[in-house]
């Protein structure tokens, strides 16, 4: 298929152009900055410049949730890229004379706002929040496409961990000089995937006859923070334990951290589970264990 790819120079997208190439997938990257092109993948910088039909669109743009205090400009900029890009790439797709079959567009979990109690599938209601709000927008900004004859399918994405980038580093960096950390209680759930399970549950939805209208994105064992370190610190040989206290985190992160740094959610992934979808690193301690090994 030709396949056009938004936001494929990120984390994630980085690593589904590869999955996708090696597949043999023609590929076009939309990118704000000009590229050369490389085996398999064109760059453009203008949805005009991407040429010839296009069979299926990955719509993973957006600028990164928790990579700066979530000031007013900045979630100005957080919406703008996703939102607004939608908006650009929906009416893209409804002008072109045949548009693209599926439209597989992302979303994230704090669609369900945060608790410590309730178990979400895709099925809940949405919740409350700036990171809420913003997904219920984002995803309604996709949902225009089917209006073009598009089949649009969400995936909201968990906590993606990788070796390289992503969340993993950020939250381990205590790690490294032999402290193993977590934030406020611990006891706030973190709803994950690894990165290969990640571009797998991509493909799936890519290549399904009939999927689901949304997917969680989430290995089917979450885990609560204070889990999360404890595994981080047998494999990494951590000597010392510390709680680095709620307050320093408002203070250093302001709103961003109380959304996405001392609350969570815990977020099965129904969907894929019933289309049998079986992930390579379903549990914390398998994922961790081949990350560190990489």
């Amino acid at each position: 298929m030709h396949i056009l790819i938004t936001g494929g120079t990120g984390l994630i997208g980085t690593a589904v152009c590869r999955a996708l190439h090696t597949r043999g997938h023609q590929l076009t990257v939309l990118t704000r900055q000009e590229r050369a092109p490389e085996t398999g993948v064109t760059f453009v910088t203008a949805l005009q410049d991407c040429a010839g039909g296009v069979d299926a669109v990955i719509n993973l743009a957006g600028a990164g949730l928790a990579d700066k205090r979530w000031t007013a400009s900045y979630k100005r900029e957080i919406v703008s890229s996703r939102i607004d890009l939608t908006r650009d790439l929906v009416e893209w797709m409804a002008a072109q004379p045949a548009p693209p079959g599926r439209l597989i567009s992302a979303s994230a979990i704090g669609y369900y706002g945060a608790s410590e109690e309730a178990v979400f599938t895709e099925e809940s209601a949405a919740g409350e929040g700036f990171s809420a709000t913003l997904c219920q927008q984002w995803e309604q900004a996709a949902s225009k496409a089917s209006s073009a004859g598009v089949q649009v399918v969400t995936l909201r994405l968990g906590v993606v961990l990788a070796k390289e980038g992503g969340a993993l580093g950020k939250m381990t960096q205590s790690f490294q000089v032999g402290v193993e950390s977590w934030l406020g209680s611990g006891t706030q759930w973190l709803s994950w995937i690894h990165l290969d399970d990640a571009v797998r549950a991509i493909e799936h939805a890519l290549g399904e006859a009939s999927p689901a209208l949304v997917y969680n994105a989430t290995a089917p064992e979450p885990a609560r923070h204070r889990e999360l370190a404890h595994e981080v610190g047998c494999q990494s040989g951590s000597w010392i334990k510390l709680a680095v206290p709620a307050f320093a985190a408002r203070l250093l992160a302001g709103q961003m951290a109380e959304e996405l740094l001392l609350s969570g959610q815990r977020v099965l992934p129904q969907a894929l589970l019933a289309e049998g979808f079986e992930f390579h690193y379903p549990t914390l301690s398998a994922a961790l264990g081949h990350l560190q090994a990489r």
